[in-house]
C-alpha cells in the first residue's frame, strides 16, 4: 500500500514544504508506504524572482523533467494520493498537475484544505477529489480508509 504526498514546494519553506509530511508519515501505520517528493532534491525558488541566465533556465527545465517523469510513475504505481494543501496563499502549479494525473490514473485523491477560503478550493479540484477533509489527522483517516486497511491513524509504533 503506499500514498503518495503532494503538496506545494514552490515558493514554501523548508519547514512548511517537510513538517507536514513528517507529521504525516508519523501517523500512518506500519506498513503503508509513504512517498514523499520532498525527500528527493527540489527546487522551492520562484523562477519569476529572478531573471535567469540561459544555462540555469536550461538547468531548471532538465530538473523540471526529472522531476516530472519520476513523480508521474511514482503517482501511477501508489494506491492513494493525500495532497495537504492548507495555508496555501497561491495555487500549486505542481500539487495541480500531480492531482489531475492521479485523476487520469484512476489513482483515488484525498485533499486536505481549509473548508472555505482556500485558493485550491476550486470545482475542478473538488470534482477530481475522493475526500476533501480540513485536516492532516482526517486526511491520513481518509486515505487509510481508501485503502481498506482496518489500521487507524496513530504511528508506526
Amino acid at each position: 500500500m503506499r500514498i503518495y504526498l503532494s503538496g506545494p514546494i514552490t515558493g514554501a519553506s523548508c519547514e512548511e514544504i517537510t513538517d507536514w509530511r513528517v507529521q504525516a508519515a508519523a501517523m500512518l501505520p506500519a506498513g503503508v508506504d509513504v512517498y514523499d517528493p520532498a525527500s528527493s532534491p527540489y527546487d522551492a525558488e520562484l523562477a519569476s524572482d529572478a531573471p535567469e541566465t540561459p544555462s540555469a533556465a536550461l538547468a531548471r527545465l532538465m530538473h523540471g523533467r526529472l522531476v516530472v517523469d519520476r513523480n508521474k510513475h511514482i503517482i501511477q504505481s501508489s494506491d492513494v494520493v493525500l495532497a495537504n494543501l492548507l495555508r496555501s496563499d497561491r495555487a500549486s502549479i505542481g500539487s495541480i498537475g500531480e492531482l489531475f494525473w492521479a485523476n487520469a490514473f484512476r489513482i483515488p485523491i484525498v485533499i486536505v484544505r481549509e473548508q472555505s477560503g482556500n485558493v485550491h478550493d476550486h470545482a475542478m479540484l473538488n470534482a477530481i477529489a475522493s475526500v476533501v477533509t480540513s485536516s492532516l489527522e482526517d486526511g491520513c483517516e481518509a486515505a487509510l480508509n481508501i485503502l481498506g486497511t482496518d489500521a487507524r491513524v496513530g504511528g508506526r509504533g
